[in-house]
């Protein structure tokens, strides 16, 4: 078998377990009678939000016997924030279609992740089995391609899971109704698929997205000149090797603002949003603010560019171009022939407008400090604005959904009532929220990231792993299971945000700081629609 073969029918194997464990409580299921009889939902979770294990050793080219590999979770696992191992996410582009993971140590996806006893979609898989709904938690890697994740999702994983369940239960057929969520950048994942009007996906009753950055973010532009403080090690120690793992992974191309073509094509649609309104382009120059810096169409200045250069960061024009055909189909109008009434969006906000709305940008070199700066904050989910997560084709359809709450906030959206409840309602179910919302305690972002600054200091680069792991553990263990809980919650909240800036001796914050602290006031709702 090729390598090219060997990561689908790897990934098939590794979540069989997921599978045998959806068929135990598809056979348990008493209660699925409550909200119209069976139906089968899919969660993707949002991007960096599945976890991704890593083979234990290599592939080994020229075998002529399959090969399987054992796998250990690399992300999201505590020792990745002291060790650098989260350059080994790395990818090498081998041509167009094919890409092979750092020292051909394949790596796959198995569910969502859980960081410190915290995962972002407990309450979500809580209230389907409250419900009676069968539900398969598809972890997807967030690394490649949208296209292959959904080309993979139809093509293989939906026949292969739909034979295994009927086999084990009685011949009943899991995908005679079926629903897609997609939290985040899953819901990009979802829209790919939903278009496709595959005839493995005839019978889905409903494709809904939840906090989807149709026309990007604020984000990601950071991350090819910053890293991820988190990751970069003690003094940014592994800074280099994680900036050229970021800009590896043809997907991170495709979460940046929207290109000029798409917001001239449809800027009366998103000016006009009535709650949340995109009036000007979101980046512009940071000199000339009259000149607009479009992320994937990158000018240059005489010498100065808008990127760093692929020998300082790895950063590929060709992935940006790559992604720019694929975020424009996935922003454009909808086929004729979709059923479009199966497609619906929701929205969150917070009530505070803390969330980036636009951007100023340098030219390049010099790339540090970063060129990128955040020039508005606008109304959101803490992430993604308001005006991104709405698709205009539904602009005058019923199915955009907009939820509002303190609790809504994007990493933990799925946990909440009210996003809960919304999703309900699409899904036609009877059965609401069964939890009050959620008050969870977070940890600031000064005190995440000191906590990881003192375990860098006391596992220094070049130690021996497997003895640094066994002290790890005794340290983390010195923690409250609560306080942990805490800085969990803080780091995955962190990771999906534009990264925080320190000073150099790794201690204080910028004033970013600030808005995301953990009290958070809710405003009143704006009208729902």
């Amino acid at each position: 078998m090729s390598y090219d073969s060997t990561p689908d029918a790897e990934q098939l194997r590794v979540i069989t377990p997921a599978i045998d464990a959806f068929i135990t409580r598809y056979n348990n299921n008493t209660q699925y009678t409550a909200n119209g009889g069976r139906h089968t939902i899919f969660l993707f979770p949002g991007g960096m939000a599945s976890a991704l294990k890593q083979a234990t050793s290599s592939y080994v080219a020229g075998v002529s016997t399959t090969q399987s590999f054992n796998y250990e979770t690399l992300w999201v696992e505590p020792f990745i924030f002291v060790d650098g191992r989260a350059a080994e996410l790395k990818l090498n582009r081998i041509s167009k279609s094919e890409y092979r993971d750092n020292n051909n140590q394949i790596i796959v996806a198995d569910g969502s992740v859980e960081f410190l006893g915290c995962t972002p979609y407990v309450g979500f898989t809580r209230w389907c089995e409250q419900s009676g709904y069968d539900y398969f938690v598809f972890g997807w890697d967030w690394r490649r391609k949208l296209q292959h994740t959904g080309k993979f999702f139809i093509e293989k994983f939906l026949p292969f899971f739909q034979a295994r369940v009927k086999s084990k239960c009685n011949n009943a057929d899991p995908l005679a109704k079926f629903s897609l969520i997609g939290h985040s950048a899953g819901g990009m994942v979802v829209n790919w698929i939903f278009r496709k009007n595959h005839l493995n996906t005839a019978s889905m009753y409903r494709a809904i997205t939840v906090a989807t950055p149709f026309y990007g973010y604020g984000g990601q532009m950071h991350r090819w000149f910053e890293g991820e403080p988190y990751v970069n090690g003690l003094f940014g120690a592994f800074k280099t090797k994680v900036v050229k793992a970021i800009c590896s992974a043809p997907a991170a191309y495709t979460w940046l603002y929207l290109d000029e073509k798409t917001f001239d094509d449809n800027q009366p649609a998103l000016s006009n949003d009535p709650q949340y309104p995109l009036a000007t382009y979101p980046c512009v120059d940071a000199t000339t603010t009259s000149v607009r810096a479009d992320p994937y169409n990158p000018q240059t200045n005489g010498m100065l560019t808008r990127y760093p250069s692929a020998t300082q960061s790895g950063f590929s024009l060709q992935e940006l171009k790559d992604a720019r055909q694929i975020v424009r189909h996935l922003a454009s109008a909808f086929d004729a022939a979709l059923p479009l009434n199966k497609f619906y969006n929701v929205r969150c906000d917070n009530g505070a407008t803390d969330t980036i709305g636009s951007s100023t940008w340098k030219w390049v070199p010099p790339t540090d400090p970063c060129p990128i700066t955040d020039a508005s904050h606008v109304a959101g989910d803490d992430t993604q604005p308001g005006w991104t997560t709405r698709h205009v084709a539904l602009a005058a359809a019923n199915q955009v959904r907009t939820v509002y709450g303190s609790d809504v906030g994007h990493m933990f959206t799925m946990n909440s009532p009210h996003t809960i409840n919304e999703l309900a309602n699409i899904l036609g179910a009877l059965t609401p929220a069964m939890v009050s919302p959620l008050q969870l305690d977070i940890a600031s972002s000064e005190e995440a990231l000191a906590f990881v600054r003192a375990m860098q200091r006391k596992f220094p680069e070049g130690a021996s792993r497997a003895a640094d792991k066994e002290r790890f553990r005794k340290e983390l263990a010195k923690s409250s299971s609560e306080q942990l809980r805490r800085i969990a919650r803080r780091i995955m909240i962190d990771l999906l945000r534009p990264p925080l800036h320190e000073p150099e001796s790794g201690g204080g914050r910028s004033q970013r700081s600030e808005r995301r602290s953990t009290g958070r006031k809710h405003k009143e709702k704006r009208g729902k629609k």
